[in-house]
Parts: structure tokens; sequence; C-alpha cells
């Protein structure tokens, strides 16, 4: 569990990560905040069921006559929509990014991140936030 600050409130990292399971429904999710060594970063690790979206694909899309290439391409664009969802439960304080980062084809699942900061730190820095975040995982 974490707090982080945003403008003058205190959000509880974990409060937040409970309202996102109660009506999300991921393979795992993972509060990794403390992680950051931010205070005003929300940092969460999602593992996505490839499975499920790839079905959810084939009623969608006609994926039969994607190649596997394309296959994952379009998973991952899926898997990024629906991280997107977390950004729902996010206080109005933050702003966000979410990034599907990996397909584990063996494990059938696909490895995500949701990160929000503070507004006032901006949308760049929230981008080299993510990207270190991202070279630290796995």
């Amino acid at each position: 569990m974490s707090y982080v600050v945003a403008g003058e409130k205190i959000y509880d990292s974990n409060e937040i990560l409970e309202n996102i399971k109660a009506d999300i429904s991921f393979k795992n999710i993972k509060d990794i905040s403390a992680g950051s060594k931010r205070e005003d970063t929300l940092v969460y690790q999602i593992l996505l069921d490839a499975e499920e979206l790839r079905i959810k694909l084939m009623t969608e899309l006609d994926a039969a006559d994607m190649d596997e290439e394309e296959l994952v391409s379009e998973l991952l664009i899926l898997a990024d929509e629906r991280v997107a969802e977390i950004e729902d439960f996010i206080p109005e304080d933050f702003i966000c990014y979410g990034y599907a980062y990996h397909f584990d084809e063996g494990n059938s699942e696909i490895k995500a991140i949701f990160v929000a900061v503070d507004e006032v730190v901006g949308e760049l820095r929230l981008k080299d936030v993510s990207e270190r975040i991202l070279r630290s995982l796995d």
C-alpha cells in the first residue's frame, strides 16, 4: 500500500486498486506504486488473459485471415483498450498512460502497465516516468 499525493489531496493506491478490481476483470493486477519511488505516481502492473482477448477479437474481426504478427498486434491493441478502462477509477487530479508491452504466448497472457501522475507533472514527464518503469519491469 502506498499513499500518493496529487494537488493537495492524498490518495490510497490500494483503495483505488480495490475499486478497479471490483469492476474490471483482469487475470491479475497489482499495485507497484511504491516501486516508482515517486509520491505523485500511481503504477499498476496488469496481466490480461490472451485467450479471452483472442476470443473477443474473433467475434469482432475476421481474424481467421490474419497471420500471427497481425494477430498479436491486434491483441495488444485490444489489451491497451482494456487497460484504458482503469482511467475511469483514477481521480481527476491525475493524467494517465496505459500500455500493453509484452505478449507471453506460453502463458497465454499479455503484460501491461498503467501509470497515473499528478497533472501538474505534465504529459512529457508522464512519458519519461512510464518509460523508466517499463525498463525496470521483468
